[in-house]
């Protein structure tokens, strides 16, 4: 059942990402082009801002998801009924927070996006209020789909929304180009998706119920001293994600916002389809971590040191695609005026590199809870982010900002390590510190293997057939012939089997 579930979340999950990603790209091109640059500028600041005042949502999400799926293995309906209660209010109380929050951060406005006019960024500014406001108070019922490994339902329903937003955004753009109507379609349709979720919602989960919750029924469960720490996490991670397009617009202005978003909007894209690859492994995660049947034949190590190295096949895939497509595919799209240089495309690389080399692991140490062990990791994350960001904006521009990102980013990776290898993968440390380390060999023959061959390609939109043909067999082929038949891809080699068994049996089938 959990192999045909991940399955399941990955085919909706590709399908429905790749012709979004295709949607993202016009309605982007539209929109600086229709719009200029301070409204572009407007729309990324202020979505940034709100991921920070997203910090008020200390973390509930995920303290109580890794203690639902606890109840969700041992089938403990009464509980199960009772977290999801507290989620709902705990989102409510949440979404209040961020609405005196919003009213306190509007006076930084001016500040942060010094040549955008106001009435442009105090517009914008209130769309996304009401548009975050709307999502908490709406979205909770998402969580136990996640949980439960059936998140491809709720993407059967975002797709469609999301789809149907992209068509009326391009509508707007070419032939009633008002902003305030551009951003006004996102809130109708998100609304529309969620209310159709929590409708489904009582159709598939019918055993939970609401039930009363107080105030010391989030004390019992002792999830106000998980929310304590994972509050420095919450925040570290706000900072990571956001510092880069407020540090560029404070001091570079709405022109290298702009650039910035750009390639954002590619990179957030592509993140976004490869998040929705992982995310079907997620809840497999959080599922094996809390099955003892797992841990008594040592099978749980095996998939811990299967999924790591997907993770490191996945990033290095990434990296390298990055690497050799992202100045080519910019060019054809937006134009060669809109290019940074190459030595930010390089940083840019390392940084997702960074990120998706240690998914899985963040995955598991999500569902582990005891957030307090790698707290200093955080703060000193985040710490170095913002410090960094001004320090090195001045010498060397964006790129300067997204150094400062990936060193903090490293920081994040290590603390994740030390919870780990203390909570679950005891006396594993120094093979994964191995591991790491090859791996950077093997990436840097990925990319420079692939970059000297794409650099032989023509450009413009022919150009890039080739490149991506390099792509997917380059960093692939160097890869299976390091890592295919090695300890740890044993995992990956019988997943494979079985999922090969499986599509034979149905293919016979029918």
């Amino acid at each position: 059942m959990r192999t045909k579930r991940t399955l399941l979340n990955m085919a909706y999950a590709l399908g429905s990402s790749l012709l979004l990603l295709l949607l993202g790209l016009v309605t982007r091109r539209l929109l600086v082009d229709n719009f200029g640059t301070q409204v572009t500028t407007a729309s990324q600041v202020v979505s940034q801002l709100f991921n920070f005042f997203s910090i008020a949502e200390f973390g509930v999400g995920s303290v109580i998801s890794y203690r639902l799926y606890e109840q969700i293995a041992a089938k403990n309906e009464e509980k199960i009924s009772k977290y999801m209660s507290m989620y709902k209010w705990a989102y409510r109380a949440v979404g209040s927070v961020i609405a005196l929050l919003a009213l306190c951060g509007a006076a930084a406005l001016p500040w942060i996006m010094p040549d955008v006019p106001l009435a442009t960024g105090y517009t914008v500014y209130g769309l996304n209020v009401i548009s975050t406001l709307c999502s908490y108070f709406l979205v909770t019922r998402r969580l136990m789909y996640t949980c439960t490994q059936q998140g491809y339902r709720c993407t059967q329903i975002d797709f469609c929304c999301n789809v149907l937003t992209s068509m009326a955004k391009i509508a707007v753009s070419m032939w009633y180009p008002n902003y305030v109507l551009y951003f006004s379609v996102s809130i109708f349709f998100n609304v529309c998706a969620n209310l159709l979720i929590a409708w489904r919602f009582k159709k598939d989960f019918p055993y939970v119920k609401d039930v009363r919750v107080t105030l010391a029924d989030f004390k019992d469960l002792g999830i106000f001293h998980d929310l304590r720490y994972y509050l420095v996490h919450r925040l570290s991670n706000t900072i990571y994600g956001s510092s880069d397009t407020i540090v560029t617009s404070r001091m570079g202005g709405s022109v290298q916002t702009t650039f910035l978003g750009n390639y954002s909007t590619i990179s957030t894209s592509a993140t976004d389809l490869g998040n929705k690859v992982m995310d079907s492994f997620a809840a497999a995660i959080g599922n094996i971590v809390y099955d003892k049947s797992a841990a008594a034949n040592d099978h749980d190590k095996q998939v811990f040191w299967g999924l790591d190295l997907f993770s490191y096949l996945f990033a290095s895939f990434v990296a390298a695609a990055y690497f050799c497509l992202f100045q080519p595919f910019m060019g054809a799209w937006m134009g060669e005026r809109w290019l940074l240089p190459l030595s930010f495309v390089l940083v840019f690389c390392l940084n997702e590199y960074v990120g998706w080399n240690h998914r899985m692991l963040g995955s598991y140490r999500a569902v582990l809870g005891h957030f307090e062990q790698d707290q200093w990791f955080m703060v000193s994350s985040a710490a170095v982010n913002l410090i960094l960001s001004f320090i090195l904006f001045p010498l060397f521009d964006i790129t300067g900002a997204l150094i400062a990102t990936v060193v903090a980013h490293c920081i994040m990776w290590a603390g994740r390590v030390v919870v780990v290898f203390r909570r679950y993968m005891a006396g594993g440390l120094a093979h994964y510190l191995a591991a790491q380390a090859l791996h950077l060999v093997t990436l840097a023959a990925c990319m420079g293997g692939s970059y000297a061959l794409c650099a032989r390609m023509p450009g413009g939109w022919l150009g890039l057939v080739p490149r991506v043909l390099v792509v997917l067999i380059v960093p692939n082929a160097i890869n299976l012939a390091v890592y295919g038949w090695g300890r740890d891809a044993a995992y990956l080699r019988s997943y494979e089997k079985k999922l090969a068994a499986k599509l034979k049996r149905k293919g016979k089938a029918e």
